[in-house]
């Protein structure tokens, strides 16, 4: 017969020791997501984004290439560098997710809202060139040089 004191307390070791083991996963993926580093370019290699943890960017730079363009090109092509570095943060995610913790629903979850707050780009479609309000002299102020 078995005594059921020792049952409760092997239950208790195995449910103490299974904790442990799943924090030590958790705290494995947190040290390699915050290891993550992607970048991209735009403007055919005039502007780079690299963006770290949580896809927020952690750097920008730009060549001498930058100097042909004009500032609202130079804006664009950040913007496009930054989502296309963005957008391969989900992978990433998922493949330190499943390294670590696996298909958990936690796991499945922290990929899911990266996938939706990182979407993947639009096709490469040309930007549409920059719109003028009637009026407007192109020195990037709402004043008007009669006042």
């Amino acid at each position: 017969m078995t005594d059921p004191l020792a049952n409760v307390q092997r239950l208790v070791d195995d449910w103490e020791r299974n904790a442990e083991e799943k924090a030590a996963r958790y705290e494995a993926m947190r040290q390699e997501v915050e290891r993550i580093s992607i970048t991209a370019s735009a403007a055919g290699g005039a502007v780079s984004v690299t963006v770290g943890a949580n896809g927020i960017p952690s750097a920008v730079t730009m060549t001498a290439a930058v100097s042909r363009l004009r500032p609202e090109q130079i804006a664009a092509a950040v913007m496009e560098a930054m989502g296309k570095a963005q957008a391969g943060y989900p992978a990433e995610l998922a493949r330190i997710v499943g390294e670590t913790v696996g298909e958990t629903p936690s796991g499945q979850h922290i990929v899911a809202v990266a996938e939706r707050n990182f979407p993947q780009p639009e096709a490469d479609a040309p930007p549409a060139p920059p719109r003028r309000r009637s009026g407007d002299d192109g020195d990037f102020t709402d004043e008007s040089y009669l006042r």
